[in-house]
Formats: C-alpha cells, structure tokens, sequence
C-alpha cells in the first residue's frame, strides 16, 4: 500500500488485480471516500493526481455515476422549484425532458456525456421538423439539469455550453381574422377542444394560463387568471358566447367524471384530461393542429391571442386596457408587438383629420 504525497492512498486489490487509488472530498457538506481504478500503479497514480487537481480547481474529484434522468428527476422536484421559473417555463422544460431528452440520454450515465450527446437530441429534433424554438426549450432544459448538477459537485463541466442551438428561422406569425375565428370555434366538433379555442378567443390568454383554470375562477361576468406570467394575476371577460360554451362543457365534463374509473380529486381544472388530470399542453395543440389547418393552415392556439388583440386594438379599445387583458407588464409591450396594428390606426386617425379639416 502506497500514498501519494499523503493525499490519498494506492493498492493493489487481491480480487481482481486492480490498482486502487482512494481518496476524500467533501460532497453536499460532508466528507466522502472516492475511489478510481488503474490498471497499473502508474494509472492509478495517474488517476489520483487528476482527481486530486480537479478538488483543487473547485470542481469534484469524479464525475457522478448517476443516469441524467436520475438526476434530472432530482433537480425536478427540488432545484427547479426554487429558481424562480415561471409555471409555463417549468411545463415545458419537463415536458422537453420526458419526450425528447430522456429517450435518448435517460440511461446515459452523468460522467458519460458529453457535447455529442446534446447535438444528437437537437439533431433528432430537428429531423422530426420540430422547430427552433422547441429544440431551445430543450437545450434551456438540459443546461439547467447540469448547472444544478455541478452545483452539487456531481460533474465538472456542463456539456451544452459547446453545443449552439439555432434561436432564428421562426415561420412566419399567422394571424386569423375574425371570420376565420369564428369559423374555427365552430369547425370543434370536440367540446373540450371547442372550450380551449373559444377561451383563447374570446380572452386573449395564453394557452398556459386557459388549461390552469379551475372552475373556482370561473365567474358569471369573468375569469380570473391566476397563473400570468410573472405570477401575475389578472381578470378577463366572459362574454355570453363564451359562458354558453362553458356550460355545456362543464356538462359534459360532469357525465365524463360519472363514466370513469378514476378520476383527479385533488383538483378542479377547468379543462381536463378524460380522467380529471390537467389537460397537457402537448396534446392540446396535437389536438388543436388538424381542425385548425382545415381552417387557416399555420394557425396556432397562440395565433388566437394575437388575434384578439388586433380585434380590440381595431375597436378603437384603449392600449392600456389591452395591456391589462393580455397580462403584459406594460403598454409598451403591446405597443412593440402590434405596432403594425397601432401604425394602421394613427394613418386612419390622420386620414380622419384630414378628412374632417380638409
């Protein structure tokens, strides 16, 4: 048995021949025994020098033997509760990881990864036709599980820092009219479906904020939206068409609650799965995407809320209260995002004025 410079201790296991190289680290605040192997002494010696500069650069001695989708389950249910994430942001960071990070890199142990196992989930995204703005979710999603990984001295480096993902390209925003809202309200032969677009129609909110609504913040006159981005809260209208479609659901909602098995007693949303469950935001727009395109191809549940609010901004309603009903932090939020709409409106009010002063 040998030591290297009193920092760890080196022998030869009687089992198997193999060269042992111990040593400490302090992990998550205490003091933990590490080992590495080496096929001769030199290895080994090799191996703790490595180990013992990693300790003195910061970073842990070892890489963990943890699966990225141990660790990643970890960080979901402790460190992604505390880091300030928005209620979306969380949604479709986990919903990322389940559908297209753990399939391939779920068994892959911690210390294994590397940049190419990033670039292979994005490059298999990208064959799928997903666009660039999911395969950024993803990469956000994989980068937060490392950060907090090596934050726990579990790794020393995070591999998607060396991997760039495209953030362009974005297809360009289509943005039904009113008859071709109308006409998709109305092409939802499936309540549940007709419910979530006539809500992101007549609501303008994000489809985040429609599928976390529970009937408790269904009103006779409102909506109160409980989940805004920010955490900020916010009421919006319920118009007669939109309560007629409300009720009738809430109907059928009922018979499917009477019909199953099981169904979801700890909450109360008011869009949900056939067994009581939050209607996923995945299937949603799975659903949402064919009756849209037979009525305007390219059409998205975030199309309705840019709809809405080139409505209002043509009824001549005040910026301001735009603002308010779509949840941004200010009037110059709307005013950046429909500026094609506000520019249109200043040209007819100066027409007007000519008109009127000749």
């Amino acid at each position: 048995m040998t030591r290297s410079n009193g920092e760890g201790t080196i022998y030869k296991r009687k089992s198997d021949g193999k060269w042992v190289a111990s040593f400490y680290e302090e992990v998550n605040g205490k003091r933990t025994r590490r080992v590495v192997y080496g096929t001769s002494s030199d290895d080994a010696h090799q191996k703790l020098r490595k180990a013992l500069n990693r300790i003195d650069q910061g970073m842990p001695g070892i890489d963990s033997t943890d699966t990225f989708k141990a660790v990643a389950e970890t960080w979901r249910r402790t460190t992604m509760r505390t880091s300030g994430l928005s209620k979306a942001s969380t949604e479709a960071y986990v919903g990322a990881l389940k559908r297209k990070v753990y399939p391939l890199l779920g068994n892959v142990r911690l210390r294994d990864l590397k940049p190419s196992h990033v670039a292979r989930v994005l490059t298999a995204m990208q064959d799928d036709g997903l666009s660039n703005a999911y395969q950024h979710t993803a990469h956000k999603a994989m980068s937060a599980v490392f950060k907090a990984a090596m934050a726990d001295g579990l790794i020393a480096s995070n591999p998607t820092m060396a991997v760039k993902v495209r953030r362009g390209g974005h297809k360009d925003k289509v943005v039904p009219d009113r008859g071709q809202v109308a006409a998709l309200i109305v092409a939802c032969d499936d309540l549940r479906l007709k419910t979530l677009v006539a809500t992101l129609a007549y609501t303008g909110c994000r489809i985040s904020e429609a599928l976390s609504i529970q009937w408790s913040d269904v009103g006779d006159a409102s909506i109160a939206i409980r989940s805004g981005k920010g955490g900020k809260s916010r009421a919006v209208p319920m118009t007669p068409a939109l309560a007629e479609i409300i009720k009738a659901w809430r109907l059928e909602q009922r018979q499917e609650r009477l019909a199953s098995t099981w169904w979801d007693e700890d909450h109360d949303w008011m869009l949900t799965s056939d067994c009581g469950t939050k209607w996923d935001p995945h299937n949603a727009r799975k659903k949402f995407r064919p009756v849209a395109d037979k009525v305007c191809k390219g059409v998205t549940p975030h199309s309705l809320r840019h709809a809405t609010a080139t409505l209002l901004l043509e009824e001549r309603v005040p910026i301001k209260v735009v603002a308010e009903l779509l949840g941004h932090s200010s009037t110059r939020i709307t005013q950046d995002t429909y500026s094609h709409v506000t520019a249109r409106l200043v040209q007819e009010a100066g027409d007007a004025i000519a008109r009127a002063l000749g």
